[in-house]
């Protein structure tokens, strides 16, 4: 027991990886790993080496880990390094104890976040590792923590995109470094300290809309918007107008994002969207830059706003049961204000803030105004808006209830005659269950119609 008290744990240094190496070949069943290490840990007893931990790139697409996170392919494509997976876990032969498997593992996990950091630069928010259901029951997964989700369905991954089967079926387990991964995951938007891990230029395969649903919205950008330009239109309006509405639906903020997301479409994925051909007939072309530059520059982007919230609305029936307003600066030039959904995050709603100020109304544009305009656009029976303090106003309350709709806004304390009202009402209320003389200070609090 003296030993399992005083159990170390650190990274590797490069120089010790080969002898690492070594000892996963000789003793692991696996044998050692040829790739690149992503970390190596070792956990020590005075110096000496009793376990070794490789963490490498997560699994490329897993179904029971991305149900547990709730997130959508695109945020998967773009927060995979966010993951990480323990490939190789070994006790090393001459140190086996009862319980030292456990204790490593929970050393090793309470280090690991840093120790990522001090390697890539950034913190991942889940460890995930696979265990041979015929050899191995994962006890000391399951001592330490570990929640586990599931089998895998017996294939393996061989070269980029190609799989094969090994009919050996492995569990899976997850394992949270943080008490909000979930959340952080399948966010609408990632922190600003987990940016760096965010692949925005990833390959992506998986498309926010169906292949109908796409069609759908090319034929109905083609019969809502006239096409602007004079000139230059290898491309149809109506082509890119739902490239532009596909990356903003796959989360991205600015021009330069969205022209790198249509240059990694597929040739299919091209073909329904209707891009030309190369002259050579070797593929499908894609728009530059300028092109969307062009197009987006001449269309009034409240009839784009207003189509595609017209579409949106029309394609899915109903409003899901729960949506979030936000808005967004792109490039401090123009001003976006979305509905979004809050299980996928994806828009339901959009609108732009005026760029010309003629008028003193148009001098009030801002993130409030834009979204009044939406709650008047679309129907809200049976929903919740949901918004931050920003949005705690009279104003923004009475038009959500005109459209139908509830509202839970937040309220900060600087409102503090509001804030204490609600204060006031929260120790009222079962839907708030605080102390008569609360101790901790509360920073925000949910105000509820």
């Amino acid at each position: 027991m003296i030993l399992l008290k005083q159990l170390t744990v650190r990274a590797l240094k490069a120089e010790e990886y080969s002898r690492a190496g070594e000892l996963f070949e000789e003793e692991h069943y696996l044998g050692n790993l040829p790739s690149a290490r992503g970390l190596l840990q070792v956990i020590e007893y005075e110096g000496r080496w009793v376990a070794l931990l490789d963490w490498g790139p997560a699994a490329l697409k897993l179904a029971a880990r991305d149900e547990w996170i709730g997130w959508t392919g695109q945020q998967r494509a773009e927060r995979l390094n966010l993951v990480v997976m323990n490939r190789r876990f070994l006790i090393l032969g001459k140190a086996r104890k009862p319980n030292l498997a456990s204790r490593s593992l929970a050393i090793a996990l309470k280090a690991l976040a840093e120790h990522w950091k001090q390697a890539h630069g950034y913190c991942p928010l889940l460890a995930e590792t696979f265990t041979d259901i015929e050899q191995f029951e994962g006890t000391c997964y399951k001592a330490s923590g570990w929640i586990p989700c599931g089998q895998t369905k017996g294939f393996k991954r061989h070269r980029m995109d190609y799989y094969e089967e090994h009919k050996r079926p492995k569990k899976l387990w997850l394992k949270p470094l943080n008490r909000n991964t979930r959340r952080i995951l399948s966010a609408m938007d990632i922190p600003e300290n987990y940016r760096k891990a965010l692949n925005r230029e990833s390959p992506e395969r998986d498309l926010p809309l169906k292949k109908a649903q796409l069609y759908s919205l090319r034929d109905w950008m083609r019969e809502h918007l006239e096409d602007p330009r004079a000139t230059n239109r290898s491309f149809s309006a109506s082509s890119l107008l739902s490239l532009v509405a596909m990356a903003l639906l796959a989360g991205r903020r600015n021009l330069a994002e969205i022209h790198r997301y249509g240059q990694f479409l597929t040739q299919l994925q091209r073909q329904w969207l209707g891009w030309p051909a190369n002259k050579n007939g070797n593929g499908r072309k894609t728009p530059s830059y300028t092109a969307l530059r062009n197009l987006l520059i001449k269309l009034d982007p409240h009839d784009f706003a207003k189509s595609m919230t017209q579409w949106l609305q029309s394609h899915n029936g109903t409003l899901p049961a729960a949506l979030a307003v936000d808005g967004k600066w792109i490039r401090d030039q123009v001003l976006s204000v979305c509905l979004s959904d809050h299980e996928t995050g994806a828009p339901v709603a959009i609108g732009f803030a005026d760029k010309n100020i003629n008028t003193p109304e148009q001098k009030q544009e801002g993130e409030q105004t834009v979204a009044r305009r939406l709650y008047k656009q679309v129907n809200l029976e049976n929903v919740i808006i949901t918004g931050d303090a920003l949005h705690n106003s009279k104003p923004d309350a009475q038009a959500i209830l005109n459209s139908g709709g509830d509202y839970i806004l937040q309220l900060k304390d600087e409102r503090r005659h509001s804030y204490r009202q609600a204060v006031k009402k929260a120790q009222q209320t079962p839907l708030f269950l605080t102390k008569k003389s609360p101790t901790v200070r509360m920073d925000a609090l949910m105000n509820a119609k």
